[in-house]
C-alpha cells in the first residue's frame, strides 16, 4: 500500500534542535513493522478516518493529532503489546522533545503504556537509544518551560526508570538551573510569598512523601542560599532563589 505523505503533522523537529539527532536515531533503531491493531478501542474511542491514518501513513508523518487520539482511546490496563509500542515510540519521543504532551490527560502518562524505562525490554541498541533519549530530554527541559519538573520526573519513573537516577540527574544540575526552574514551577506569577512545592497526583502517597523530601531538602536549600546572597549572583536570580528560600521554609522544612 503506497504510504500517504502529510506535510502539516506538527511536533516535528528541525536539524537544529539538540535532541534531534537522538530521535532521528529512534526512528532508525525503532524500525518496528505496522502493526495489524492499534490495541487500542476503536469501535467508540477512535475516529475511523484516525485510523485509517495509521494504516496509511509513514510513522514519521503521523499527526500529533493522530497520536493523541490513539492516546485518548482505552486500552488493557496492563498496557500495548511490545510490537505496537516499539511501532509508535519514535513518534512518541518526537513529539515529547518538541515540548508537546501526547495523552490529554497527562504528561505524567505518555510513556507507561509499556514500561519503557526497563532494560530487560529492550536489545542493547533500543536501550541506549531510550537511556540517551532520557538524560537528553531532562537536561534539555530542565532549560525550558514546558512543563513542570515533578510532572517529566514522573512521567520517567511511571515508565520504569528507577526514581533515584532521575533524582540523581536532576540534583546535579548546576544551582542556577534549579532556581530558574524551580522558581518557575512555584513562585511564577503566585506574588511575594505566595510559591508552593508542586507535586503531581499522579504519584502513590509513599512517592508524594518521598518526592516532597527531596524537593524541600538541607541540600537544596543550602545551595539555594548560598546562590542567593552571593556577591556576584545577578539581581534577579537572587531574589528567584530567596523566593525559594520562603517556599521550602514554608514546606515543613527546618533548615536549622
Amino acid at each position: 500500500m503506497a504510504q500517504k505523505k502529510v506535510e502539516d503533522t506538527g511536533a516535528k523537529l528541525g536539524s537544529q534542535h539538540p535532541l534531534y539527532d537522538v530521535v532521528a536515531e529512534a526512528y532508525r533503531v525503532f524500525k518496528y513493522p505496522r502493526p495489524h491493531s492499534l490495541e487500542v478501542c476503536q469501535a467508540c474511542c477512535m475516529d475511523p478516518a484516525i485510523e485509517a491514518e495509521f494504516l496509511e501513513i509513514a510513522i514519521e508523518d503521523l499527526p500529533l493529532r493522530a497520536l493523541s487520539d490513539w492516546f485518548s482511546a482505552a486500552c488493557d490496563p496492563g498496557g500495548v503489546s511490545k510490537s505496537v509500542w516499539g511501532y509508535l515510540l519514535p513518534r512518541i519521543l518526537e513529539a515529547l522533545a518538541c515540548g508537546e504532551e501526547v495523552s490529554s490527560v497527562g504528561l505524567e502518562v505518555s510513556l507507561s503504556r509499556f514500561q519503557t524505562g526497563q532494560k530487560e525490554n529492550w536489545s542493547e541498541t533500543e536501550w541506549r537509544v531510550l537511556d540517551d533519549f532520557r538524560k537528553r530530554y531532562l537536561r534539555h527541559a530542565m532549560r525550558r518551560y514546558d512543563h513542570h519538573v515533578d510532572d517529566m520526573v514522573c512521567m520517567f519513573v511511571l515508565a520504569g526508570w528507577p526514581i533515584d537516577e532521575i533524582l540523581a540527574q536532576i540534583a546535579s544540575l548546576p544551582t542556577a538551573v534549579l532556581v530558574e526552574r524551580f522558581w518557575n514551577d512555584w513562585c511564577k506569577d503566585r506574588g511575594p510569598g505566595g510559591g508552593e512545592v508542586w507535586i503531581t497526583a499522579f504519584w502513590e502517597p509513599q512517592q508524594t512523601s518521598r518526592l516532597h523530601a527531596f524537593y524541600t531538602s538541607k541540600s537544596f536549600y543550602q545551595r539555594f542560599k548560598q546562590l542567593a546572597f552571593a556577591g556576584d549572583t545577578p539581581p534577579f536570580l537572587a531574589m528567584k532563589a530567596r523566593a525559594l528560600l520562603v517556599v521550602l521554609e514554608d514546606s515543613a522544612f527546618d533548615p536549622a
